[in-house]
């Protein structure tokens, strides 16, 4: 008896230090290439896997290491037999290192088994559902789709499932072509929608992102799989750095170290140079603090033009909460504000181009911020038996998509269920919806935003993309750019003007968060250089009644409220229209034709209040807030 607890420490022992050389820093990018497939009686199983997943077992061992049991039902989501293919991206807990990820890619196929050449003794229906997944150590989701569509295409044309030397080939020429440095390029984002998830939401993409940055527990429901858990990655590509390193932690739970959280991503070996070399970031380092002095010579010149024109006279200071110790008062940017409105149709007015401030090294920035980790997690697809997981106490906020309509239904779990189809965002909370409400000047920094990628889209089909205005790196550019001044301007203290500009009841939530207290920790250079302030600051003009018009009628035009709104906002555009100046009888014309529209939809308070609340709760925008005398 005592003999047998020896062998079977030993063998324990032998597993352990196994699956450590597996996830050790010596691993290639590329961890396993799996193959799940849909049994008729034990339903998803992994079918095989190179290299093993329990090093002890047959490649074609059915076994999942405990922490990763739930890997089949990632690969091959819910609802799958409803579609001929898809794509899913999912994070599994690193097994080695607690708190890191495993990033999967995994690659759908149904056909008909009579296409088959070689039948094996499970396939008894007649069509065969199978995925080939492949597990890595790095985010490149977009550009390990592309070559999984041609791995998985090849595999099943083969007919004959029992052929695994293709599978071989495949995962030794996908470890040879990755490695860490395409992070730092374009490749990071290849292939996630950003300019069709800003076409899909619109306007409310701002809100989304502003959303994020609270860490509530949020659910995006869609299916298939591929445009829910791409269209999380592109929200998340808006913030800088995030998709590149800032979900290396987004499986960690609130009971693991901080410790562990703090491990930096492990580099393949064949990448880190020799002693006698110089490291690839000291070159990258030097470039950026190059580039940086760069820019701050075109913000200083830019000063210049600004010290004039851009600064509100008679306007009192506000109060900056920043200590001297960490920015001077007489720095050479004290006078850069950020530019109106008006300014950014004038070419002539020195708006500080958003390619500038964006093009800050975001290290000097406290750039990714830590949305994710310690109990904050990021799933873009979880399948039916993670339900149970949302429920941990140890997990605070969490990005999650589901295709499963049982999600929906543990309304309990969740602060915000985004339906993806019709882009409607569901906030039961009104203190939320306040926090979530977009100022006059998030409005024009959301209709620049659309009105410039739909334009792109569709001035000229054959070059979409191409350019600069409209692109995906446009309007990251964008993003970072706003995301910079508003970190910029929660600096500021309580009551400050700049404040009213973001919304006073976000800034204060936004505050109470986890990543901007780990931001907050540390000083910040370049972004203690910018003047508190919006982009898109000015004075309220008929643009932004209409602008918000606008937002109300997309979430009401299919109800009788709706329509009179949109009546409404017609024949104020038409009463400010009969004039050049809007003095006058023009504007009492014009403030009469939307009080008489507004003194009838009072005349039913109660059915009206309930209608409007439950259409516009989504936006979280009212009626009230419009003032035609200012």
């Amino acid at each position: 008896m005592e003999e047998q607890v020896t062998d079977q420490e030993e063998k324990t022992k032998e597993e352990i230090s196994a699956v450590t050389r597996e996830f050790s820093r010596d691993a290639p990018p590329i961890l396993h290439l799996l193959v799940v497939g849909f049994h008729h009686k034990k339903g998803c199983q992994v079918e095989y896997s190179y290299p093993p997943l329990c090093p002890t077992s047959p490649s074609e061992s059915h076994e999942c290491p405990e922490m990763w049991k739930n890997l089949p039902s990632l690969a091959m989501p819910d609802g799958s037999h409803n579609f001929v293919e898809d794509t899913v991206y999912f994070h599994l807990p690193s097994m080695a290192h607690p708190g890191k990820t495993v990033y999967g890619v995994s690659s759908y196929r149904q056909i008909e088994a009579k296409m088959l050449s070689k039948k094996t003794a499970d396939i008894t229906r007649s069509t065969v559902q199978k995925a080939v997944c492949v597990l890595s150590n790095l985010p490149l989701y977009g550009h390990i789709q592309v070559k999984m569509g041609l791995i998985t295409e090849a595999y099943f044309r083969e007919g004959d499932f029992t052929q695994f030397m293709l599978l071989h080939d495949a995962y030794n020429n996908l470890n040879m072509c990755l490695n860490p440095d395409l992070l730092n390029s374009t490749q990071a984002i290849i292939g996630l929608p950003l300019r069709e998830m800003l076409e899909r939401f619109g306007h409310k993409v701002v809100q989304l992102f502003k959303l994020i940055l609270l860490q509530k527990r949020v659910l995006f429901f869609h299916s298939p799989v591929r445009p829910l858990s791409t269209s999380i990655l592109a929200m998340l590509a808006l913030f800088p750095g995030v998709v590149e390193s800032g979900l290396d932690n987004c499986t960690a739970l609130a009971s693991q170290p901080e410790s562990v959280l703090a491990e930096t991503v492990e580099v393949p070996k064949q990448f880190i140079p020799p002693p006698d070399e110089e490291p690839v970031g000291t070159s990258s380092s030097q470039n950026q603090s190059s580039v940086y002095n760069g820019l701050t010579e075109k913000l200083s010149s830019w000063k210049d033009k600004l010290a004039g024109g851009t600064k509100s006279a008679g306007t009192p200071p506000c109060v900056d909460t920043t200590d001297d110790s960490k920015v001077s008062r007489e720095s050479s940017f004290e006078d850069l504000r950020a530019p109106t409105a008006q300014e950014m149709e004038n070419e002539k007015s020195g708006r500080i181009s958003p390619s500038i401030v964006a093009g800050l090294p975001n290290e000097d920035c406290g750039l990714p911020l830590q949305l994710f980790g310690n109990g904050y997690l990021c799933h873009p697809y979880l399948s039916l038996s993670y339900l149970d997981l949302l429920t941990e106490p140890n997990i605070h906020g969490y990005i999650v998509g589901a295709t499963n309509v049982l999600f929906k239904q543990k309304k309990s779990l969740f602060d915000v269920i985004i339906e993806l189809e019709t882009g409607r965002i569901d906030i039961p909370d009104p203190e939320l919806r306040r926090q979530l409400e977009l100022t006059k000047e998030d409005m024009r920094f959301a209709d620049h935003i659309v009105r410039l990628v739909v334009q792109d889209r569709t001035s000229n089909t054959f070059l979409d993309g191409v350019g600069w205005e409209g692109g995906d790196e446009w309007l990251r550019a964008e993003f970072k750019t706003y995301l910079l001044f508003m970190l910029r301007t929660s600096l500021m203290d309580d009551g400050c003007k700049y404040l009213d500009e973001f919304n006073p009841a976000f800034i204060q939530a936004w505050k109470a968060t986890n990543n901007y207290t780990k931001w907050l920790e540390t000083t910040h250079p370049a972004v203690l250089e910018l003047h508190p302030g919006h982009m898109f600051s000015g004075q309220l003009s008929i643009s932004d009644v209409k602008l918000k018009i606008s937002q109300i009628t997309q979430t009401m035009q299919n109800t009788e409220k709706g329509r009179k709104i949109s009546n409404a906002a017609a024949s104020t555009s038409r009463a400010v229209a009969q004039t050049s100046k809007v003095v006058g009888g023009a504007i009492t014309q014009a403030k009469g034709a939307f009080s008489s529209w507004w003194s009838t939809f009072h005349t039913q308070p109660t059915e009206a209040t309930e209608e409007a609340e439950e259409a516009l709760g989504p936006n979280g925008m009212r009626m009230s807030d419009i003032d035609l005398t200012e």
